[in-house]
């Protein structure tokens, strides 16, 4: 399968930066890097560059805004925009509540309804609102896309008896390799020791290969670190160790995703009709760098590429009346004083 570095010296040669039988020195390799992670990041932020989207959730605690970021409250990438959001009511049983952090796991027999949550699409609406700290059902959400972590507002603010969760871009790009990740459970019964090279576990995601060296004291994990990146994983993937590579004995040990990354021998992990509009947008990119002439073929064969990445995407949400506007009257969740009106 190809990598970064496959697609970079293809592009090279396409441009004419590269020459045949010449081999890249390690400066041309890490700029063409360099711009491949630019264009991705820009195509990041196009819906219809994204063949998927994913959804994140967490448990209500009360306040009126959270975090989403590595580590946040929302554990996953900080997206530029949420797509759209819904939340469950958790009395009742849909869900089996994981353990002190938060973290819960969806329970195979759930049948609890959710609940679409209405978008507020600028701050100065959400400034409007009069009661904004209100506890009580919530009916809508504002994303306040601040960097490094993002702020997402729901309002009435949820409690714990809701859990609240973001559909968000699926990234672009290749293979994700593991970086760091947090202990959100340390588990119970393991038998004390350092566990070397041992596999790690999906609770949820689809990542694999792996590895990580192990401290168990006073029976539960008290440190991870990683041995093996594996390839595959993402922000907020849940992973577990089982006991028979902890000592035979022990459960509930869960180490969180918090920060992922790749490099240039990341393999590529797209769908095929990625290939080409990666390719001849990467050239056109490299001709402006290396400042030589722009070559309308190449340029016309990435618009065509993209076109069709934007025809294979597009997913165009049925049109809604605004609750605001479905019935008579002036009626809206916003509260005004005599002299706004």
């Amino acid at each position: 399968m190809a990598t970064a570095r496959d697609f970079i010296t293809l592009a090279m040669k396409e441009a004419g930066v590269l020459g045949l039988g010449q081999t890249l020195n390690a400066e041309d390799v890490n700029d063409g890097f360099t711009l491949l992670n630019r264009m991705l990041a820009q195509w990041q932020k196009r819906r219809w560059l994204v063949p998927n989207l994913y959804d994140v959730s967490a448990v209500g605690n009360g306040v009126k805004s959270n975090l989403i970021g590595p580590g946040q409250h929302y554990n996953a990438a900080r997206p530029d925009k949420i797509q759209a959001a819904y939340f469950k009511q958790r009395s009742g049983g849909g869900f089996s509540s994981g353990f002190d952090s938060g973290f819960s796991t969806v329970n195979p027999s759930d049948t609890s309804v959710s609940y679409p949550l209405i978008p507020i699409w600028s701050y100065e609406d959400y400034s409007r609102i009069a009661l904004k700290d209100l506890q009580s059902w919530p009916q809508y959400y504002f994303y306040d896309g601040a960097f490094p972590y993002g702020n997402v507002f729901i309002w009435p603010v949820p409690t714990s008896a809701y859990e609240i969760h973001l559909i968000c871009k699926g990234p672009i790009g290749f293979t994700i390799e593991l970086e760091d990740g947090q202990i959100t459970n340390q588990g119970f019964g393991y038998v004390d020791g350092n566990y070397l090279a041992v596999p790690f576990t999906n609770i949820s995601g689809s990542g694999g290969g792996g590895l990580a060296n192990v401290t168990v004291a006073a029976g539960a994990v008290t440190a991870v670190t990683i041995s093996d990146p594996g390839d595959g994983y993402k922000i907020g993937d849940n992973l577990t160790i089982f006991n028979t590579n902890l000592g035979g004995t022990g459960a509930d040990f869960v180490w969180t995703v918090t920060r992922v990354t790749d490099d240039l021998d990341a393999e590529f992990n797209m769908p095929p009709e990625y290939e080409e509009a990666i390719h001849y947008n990467l050239c056109v990119r490299l001709t402006s760098m290396y400042q030589l002439p722009p070559n309308p073929v190449q340029g016309a064969l990435a618009a065509v590429a993209l076109n069709t990445i934007k025809k294979a995407n597009a997913q165009i949400p049925k049109l809604r009346m605004p609750p605001a506007l479905q019935f008579g009257g002036n009626y809206g969740f916003y509260i005004f004083n005599a002299d706004q009106q």
